[in-house]
C-alpha cells in the first residue's frame, strides 16, 4: 500500500469511529480494539482449522479433478496429450517465435542488494527468532546426541584348515638280554675258574649285577705235601664258582651275551593324529616318512625298519564356538537391543549364528543448537502510542518449512514411468561373520577396513552416516557347513532425510511393508497414496533444525520498532501533519 492509500484507509477508520472516540479515551479505545481482535481470533481459529473448512473458501472446487483419472491410466494420459497437440494453447507453447521475458529488462537491484547483505534486511543478529518482545520458542530438533544400531555375532564358526601330526611306529618286545660273567671266590691250583670275584664286587655293590648261580669247586690249600707238592695236606676255606647277570657289558673281559628277546607286536601309534583331528571332518592329503631305515635297540634287541615315523597332513572342516561381542558389550554408551538369527542347524529350529544388536548413543556435540522462536508481538500504533497484542505460540513456521521442503523434493522425486514419488534405492553392505572385514560399521562409526570394502559398501556407509537410509534387515549371503559366514545388511536409501522420514512414517500410516531384507520394497507412494497421508502426525524434529538453519527469520519486534521510528521521524519532519 502506498502512502496515499494508507492515508485513505486511516481516514475511513477515523470517520467510522468519530462517535466512539468522542465518548472514550484513547486507552479505552485501544483496550476495546484489542479485546475485539482477540475475540475474532479465538472465534475463527477453530473453524479455520476444522475438518471440511476448505469448503468455505470462495471458488473452492474440491479435490476431484478430471486429471486424477490419468493417475492410474498411463495410456489414456498419452492419448489425451497427443490430442492436445493440435490445440491453440499447445501451438503457442511450442512456437519458437512466441514472446518471452527478457531478464535483462527486469530491475533486480533490490534482490541483488538483499543477496549481498541479508543481515541488513533480516535483523542484526542474523539468527532465527527475536531477542526482544513476546517470543515463544518452537520445539527444537536435531543436535545433541543421536542413537544408532551396531551388531556383533555369537554362535558357531566354521573352519576349513590344514592340520599336521606325527604317527610313530611302536615295536614291543618280550624276553631278556644280559651279559654273563663267571668268577671264583678263591684260588685252586691246577684249575681255572676265571677272574677273582672281587673284580666284580663294585658292580655288585652298585646293584647292577646279580648272582644267578653258585657252585663249590674246591678249597683253598694251606699246606701242600708230596715230592712235587701236588697234594694238599692242610685244606682251607671252600672256593666257589659264581655266575653273574649284568644288564650291560662290563669293562672286564670274559662276558658272554645271553639274549632271549623277541618281537611280540608292532603298530603305528595314532594317538597324536586322533587328538589333532578331534571332532573335525578330515581327509588325508599327504603322508611323508620322517625317520627312514633306522636300527633301534628295544629291550636289548636290535630292530631295523624301513620307516619309524610318518608326518601326515589332513584337510579338516568343522565348527567352533565363537563370540566377538565382548568389545561392544564393554562400551558404556551401548545397550543390548535384540537378537536376529542368521542361520539354523539342519533341524531348522536351532540357531547356530546370531546377530546381536546393540543400541549405541553418539557423544553429545556440546552446546545446544540456537533456539528458534515465533515472535508474537504485533505492534499497533495509534496517535503515536504503540502497544503489542500477544498471540499464542504457534508451530505454523515448522509446518510451513516442512511443506515447502516437501514441495521442493517433489521436483526431483517424481518417477514419470511408475507415477510414484519419493522412491529410493536398495543398497547393501557386507560383513564377514566373526571376521575383521566389516563394511557395515553403523551410523557414526568409521570403516575400520575400507580397503576391503567395494564402492557400494562405502556408498552405503556414507549415506547411512548422512541419515539418508532406512535399515530393512540382515540376511545370510554365504554359508559353510550350514553355518553363515557372510551376511549382508539391506537398506532403502533416499535423496534426503526428509524423504526418508516421509517413507518411514508414511508407510507406517498406510500399513505398507518394507519387504524382505534380500528383496526389499524401496518404492515410494502413488499420488493417491500420498494424498492419504496426514503429515501433521509425523515427527520431523530430525530435520527441523536444518530447516531453521537454512532460513533467516526477521526479528518482528525490532522490525516493528524500526518502522515506528521512521513514522515518528516522518511526523517530526512534517510538523506532525
Amino acid at each position: 500500500m502506498n502512502l496515499r492509500g494508507l492515508a485513505l484507509a486511516c481516514a475511513a477508520l477515523v470517520a467510522t469511529g468519530q462517535l466512539a472516540h468522542a465518548q472514550m479515551t484513547s486507552s479505552d479505545a485501544r483496550a476495546e480494539g484489542e479485546a475485539l481482535g482477540e475475540g475474532v481470533r479465538d472465534a475463527t481459529n477453530g473453524s479455520i482449522l476444522a475438518n471440511g473448512a476448505e469448503a468455505g473458501v470462495p471458488t473452492y472446487g474440491g479435490t476431484s479433478f478430471p486429471s486424477l483419472d490419468y493417475a492410474d491410466d498411463a495410456v489414456g494420459l498419452t492419448t489425451a496429450g497427443e490430442a492436445q497437440r493440435y490445440q491453440q494453447d499447445y501451438r503457442v507453447v511450442v512456437d519458437p517465435y512466441r514472446k518471452v521475458v527478457d531478464p535483462a529488462t527486469i530491475d533486480l537491484s533490490a534482490a541483488s542488494a538483499i543477496e549481498a547483505d541479508p543481515d541488513t534486511y533480516l535483523g542484526p543478529s542474523g539468527a532465527p527468532g527475536g531477542s526482544t518482545g513476546s517470543c515463544n520458542p518452537l520445539p527444537l530438533g536435531g543436535g545433541g546426541s543421536t542413537t544408532y544400531l551396531e551388531s556383533c555375532n555369537q554362535g558357531s564358526q566354521p573352519f576349513d584348515e590344514a592340520r599336521t601330526c606325527k604317527a610313530p611306529l611302536v615295536v614291543q618286545t618280550q624276553g631278556t638280554r644280559y651279559w654273563e660273567y663267571q668268577c671264583s671266590t678263591g684260588f685252586i691250583k691246577y684249575q681255572t675258574s676265571g677272574p677273582y670275584c672281587d673284580i666284580i664286587q663294585p658292580d655288585l655293590d652298585a646293584g647292577s649285577c646279580r648272582v644267578i648261580d653258585r657252585e663249590r669247586i674246591g678249597e683253598t690249600c694251606l699246606q701242600w705235601g708230596g715230592r712235587d707238592g701236588r697234594w694238599c695236606t692242610e685244606p682251607g676255606d671252600p672256593v666257589y664258582r659264581e655266575t653273574y647277570s649284568c644288564p650291560s657289558q662290563l669293562s672286564i673281559p670274559g662276558g658272554v651275551e645271553r639274549n632271549s628277546v623277541r618281537i611280540v607286536s608292532e603298530a603305528v601309534d595314532e594317538a597324536q593324529c586322533q587328538a589333532t583331528i578331534g571332532t573335525a571332518s578330515c581327509s588325508l592329503q599327504s603322508e611323508t616318512c620322517t625317520a627312514p631305515n633306522e636300527t633301534r635297540v628295544i629291550n636289548g634287541l636290535s630292530v631295523t625298519r624301513p620307516c619309524w615315523e610318518w608326518s601326515r597332513t589332513y584337510q579338516c572342516q568343522g565348527l567352533l564356538p565363537a563370540n566377538d561381542c565382548a568389545a561392544l558389550e564393554a562400551r558404556p554408551e551401548c545397550s543390548f537391543s535384540h537378537d536376529e538369527c542368521l542361520s539354523y542347524d539342519t533341524d531348522g529350529t536351532t540357531c547356530n549364528v546370531y546377530d546381536r544388536w546393540f543400541q549405541c548413543t553418539t557423544p553429545d556435540t556440546g552446546a545446544p543448537p540456537p533456539p528458534a522462536y515465533v515472535c508474537a508481538g504485533d505492534l499497533y500504533c495509534i496517535d503515536g502510542e504503540c502497544t503489542t497484542v500477544t498471540r499464542e505460540a504457534s508451530t505454523e513456521f515448522k509446518d510451513a518449512m516442512v511443506a515447502m521442503n516437501v514441495m521442493g523434493e517433489l521436483k526431483d522425486g517424481f518417477d514419470p514411468n511408475q507415477l510414484k514419488i519419493f522412491s529410493g534405492e536398495n543398497l547393501k553392505c557386507t560383513k564377514k561373520v566373526f571376521g575383521l572385514s566389516n563394511c557395515c560399521s553403523g551410523k557414526g562409526v568409521p570403516l575400520l577396513t575400507p580397503w576391503l570394502c567395494n564402492s557400494q559398501d562405502r556408498d552405503v556407509d556414507k549415506k547411512d552416516d548422512a541419515g539418508l537410509c532406512h535399515y530393512v534387515g540382515t540376511y545370510c549371503s554365504d554359508k559353510i557347513l550350514g553355518v553363515c559366514v557372510t551376511r549382508k545388511q539391506s537398506y532403502c536409501c533416499y535423496g534426503s532425510k526428509l524423504v526418508r522420514i516421509l517413507n518411514e512414517q508414511g508407510k507406517a500410516q498406510l500399513g505398507m511393508q518394507w519387504g524382505k531384507p534380500k528383496e526389499p520394497d524401496c518404492e515410494g507412494f502413488l499420488i493417491a497414496q500420498f494424498q492419504q497421508l496426514d503429515l501433521s502426525r509425523m515427527d520431523f524434529r530430525e530435520v527441523y533444525a536444518e530447516f531453521v538453519d537454512a532460513a533467516k527469520l526477521p526479528d518482528e519486534i525490532e522490525m516493528s520498532i524500526q518502522i515506528q521510528t521512521k513514522i515518528e521521524n516522518y511526523y517530526n519532519t512534517n510538523g506532525g501533519t
